[in-house]
Order: structure tokens, then C-alpha cells, then sequence
């Protein structure tokens, strides 16, 4: 019997050392369980060690269940829009500096309905090579005559050349759409930043708007005053630079650093009512539940009281550089571990579980070919002595 289209994809996939599957595993704090096997978890988003029992019991506590909070069945323009979606998207606008903000149920549904719903024909999107897939698939969805190109990693050369032959032939037509840059502030995969110095200064020259993902860095950095935690952009504008930069996107997600669930976008109440009326992952998602919407206004709101968890994390940053003294020092609290193929990727991933540390190989297509790697995310929860057992045993990689 011949193998199914379906058998013999997977094969492919197996071939190239790419097959994936899905694992049951429960976690508990910093650590990860499959079966009776124990590891420690350094793959988990999240940052701040915030899904531990004591903050979860102290927000029931004071959580109102009397009445029903576990589910929400509907979609927010039926009737899912409860008063909860009203506090959190208040409180988030205050957090972010923005007009208003609007939730939705996950970052992926944010970053794929924004950029469609906003765009029309004549615009041009410029968006960084190495931005997370959900926006390469937002960018995918736009309609038609919304041109996008992508610009080299970080390489604001590149961007100004797109920016400066754009805004050229624009003029010679005499008419055109706006420009919408597109980047994160933390790369999911490289856990490097983006320069946004450099970003405000040519959006002052050139005058285009700026998608901004914080996924990563929202919790975990962010100015020292009322709105520790806002994010990069937030520190940014915070240092008083001589050109502030402006996010009319301003995307952020609750289910890292948070340990919660959905994502927003901080914007202008005129694009609010935009994307209510156009946004198609919120016009047919259903609403989330009222416990995850009030869960993450809980935790914003103890934002100044996690400063210690977050000079946790400057400490691990620091010490991982001391032990593995990479080529170009580690930024942040993502610190890819490189690997070079599929398959070396997945046997580094192998001889760490050995020694009881879960690492997840990344492979490609996630990030480029011959680009392979351990991602590892750094915790608040982590020790100084687990990270240094796991940091020794990456020296033997090489």
C-alpha cells in the first residue's frame, strides 16, 4: 500500500531532522516533569517567576467569585465585551503610555490582524528580516497594492536607503500611502535589541509610523519609576533623548513575562475604533474568560513590587557572560546557545536533558538555515548555581 501524502511529508520532515511532536509535561516552578523525570526548566517564557502558587492563592483571595468567571462564550462584539476587557485595557494604556489599548485572546492573533486591518493600497510596510513569524503571516494577509520588504537584521543603513528611496519616489508621483516600520524591541531568537536611538532618529526624519513588539521585554524592562516593567520603548523615552520615539503599534503579550494569557496593542483611540470595526481576530474570537483578564491587571499591578525578579535577571545575564564569554555579550535574558545544524542542535538539546537541564533545540525553518540553536530563557526563579552547572556544560560545545 502506498504511504499516504500526509506519511510521506512527515518523512521529509524526519529526514531533515525537523519532525516535531508534542510532549506532556508538567511544571512546577523552575522545574519541568515527563513522567517521573525531573529537569530544570530553562525554556519557559516565564521571566519574572510569576506562575508560582502564592501570587495565584492571593489574587483569589481577593478575586470576586461570586459570580462566574471561568468562561466568557461569546465574541466581544456579541457579548463577550465584559467590564474586566474595560479595566485591563485601561490599566494597559496607563502601563504603556498610550491612548487607548485593545486585547485580544493571544499575540499571534495581535500581530496577525493589526497590520491587515490598518494597511491599504498605496502603503508600504518595511519590516525587520528576523520579526516573528505571526507578523510575516499578518504581513501575508494584507490586501492587495500593500506593498511590504523586509530590511537586514537591525540594519538601520539598509532601513534609511528603503526609507530614503521610498519617500524619493513617492515624491516624484505625487501622491502614495503612509509607511509603517515594523520591528521588535527584543528579538524572540537572538535575544538581542533593537537600536531604537537610531529607529527614533530616522522616524524623525522620515516621519513614518512604527509597528512595535515587546513581547519579550514587556515585565521585564522598562523605566525605574511608576511604569517599571512598560518595556524597552518605555526605558527609552524615559532617558530623555534628544528625538522621542513613537509606537502608534505598540504590541505587547501577558502570556511571558505575565504568566497570563491574551496580548494587546497600544494605540490612538481613532485606530482602536479601526481595528474593532476591521480586526478580524477580534471580530470572530471568541472573548476571553473574566479570571485571565483580571489575573493579568492583578499582576500589573504589583509591577514595582517584582524589581527584585528583575535585578535577578540582570545577575544570571551577567554571570552566564562571565562563565560562557561569548563573541558578543548577551543582552538580555534569551541567550541562544548556537548549534549550526538540525541535527546538533537536537544532540546539544540530547546531552543537557542527560544532566537533568531541558533546553529546546530551535531549528529550521524557525530561524535560518544553518542557524540552529538552543534557546534558553533566563528566570527570575533560577539560582545562580543551577545556571552555572548549565552554562559549564555549554563550554564543551564549543
Amino acid at each position: 500500500m502506498a504511504e499516504s501524502r500526509e506519511q510521506q511529508i512527515l518523512d521529509a520532515l524526519a529526514a531533515q531532522g525537523n519532525l516535531r511532536s508534542l510532549r506532556t509535561l508538567r511544571s512546577v516552578g523552575t522545574y519541568i516533569y515527563e513522567g517521573e523525570r525531573e529537569y530544570y526548566n530553562l525554556s519557559s517564557n516565564d521571566y519574572l517567576g510569576l506562575a508560582e502558587p502564592a501570587l495565584q492563592n492571593r489574587f483569589l483571595l481577593e478575586a470576586d467569585v461570586e459570580r462566574f468567571l471561568l468562561g466568557n462564550p461569546a465574541s466581544r462584539l456579541m457579548t463577550g465585551n465584559s467590564p474586566a476587557y474595560e479595566a485591563l485595557e485601561t490599566a494597559v494604556a496607563d502601563w504603556l503610555g498610550t491612548e487607548r489599548a485593545l486585547v485580544l485572546g493571544a499575540g499571534f492573533a495581535v500581530n496577525t490582524g493589526v497590520l491587515p486591518a490598518v494597511t491599504e493600497r498605496g502603503d508600504l510596510v518595511l519590516a525587520d528580516k528576523l520579526v516573528h513569524a505571526s507578523l510575516i503571516d499578518g504581513l501575508r494577509l494584507c490586501g492587495a497594492g500593500v506593498e511590504w520588504r523586509r530590511f537586514r537584521h537591525n540594519d538601520m543603513e539598509h532601513l534609511e536607503a528603503m526609507l530614503a528611496a521610498a519617500t524619493a519616489t513617492e515624491a516624484q508621483r505625487g501622491h502614495g500611502g503612509r509607511i509603517i516600520v515594523v520591528t521588535e524591541s527584543l528579538f524572540s531568537m537572538d535575544g538581542d535589541f533593537a537600536p531604537l536611538a537610531e529607529l527614533a532618529e530616522l522616524q524623525h526624519r522620515y516621519g513614518f509610523r512604527l509597528y512595535l513588539d515587546e513581547a519579550h521585554a514587556f515585565g521585564v524592562y522598562g523605566p525605574e519609576d511608576e511604569r517599571c516593567g512598560a518595556g524597552l520603548l518605555a526605558a527609552y523615552n524615559a532617558g530623555r533623548p534628544e528625538h522621542l520615539l513613537r509606537a502608534d503599534y505598540h504590541v505587547v503579550t501577558f502570556g511571558k513575562a505575565l504568566a497570563s494569557q491574551g496580548a494587546a496593542v497600544g494605540c490612538s483611540a481613532e485606530t482602536k475604533r479601526l481595528l474593532v470595526n476591521r480586526m478580524r481576530p477580534l471580530i470572530f474570537s471568541t472573548a476571553l474568560p473574566d479570571i485571565s483578564l483580571e489575573w493579568t491587571r492583578f499582576l500589573l499591578g504589583l509591577m514595582p513590587e517584582f524589581a527584585p525578579r528583575r535585578k535577578r535577571i540582570r545577575e544570571l545575564i551577567a554571570l552566564v557572560n562571565t562563565i560562557l564569554e561569548p563573541e558578543t555579550p548577551y543582552e538580555s535574558q534569551i541567550v541562544p546557545i548556537p548549534a549550526g545544524s538540525n541535527e546538533r542542535a537536537l544532540a546539544m538539546a540530547g546531552t543537557l536533558k542527560a544532566e537533568g537541564f531541558w533546553a529546546t533545540a530551535i531549528r529550521h525553518p524557525t530561524v535560518p538555515e544553518g542557524e540552529a540553536r538552543l534557546r534558553v530563557s533566563l528566570c527570575a526563579g533560577h539560582t545562580p548555581y543551577k545556571i552555572e552547572q548549565f552554562a559549564t556544560l555549554c563550554r564543551q560545545f564549543g
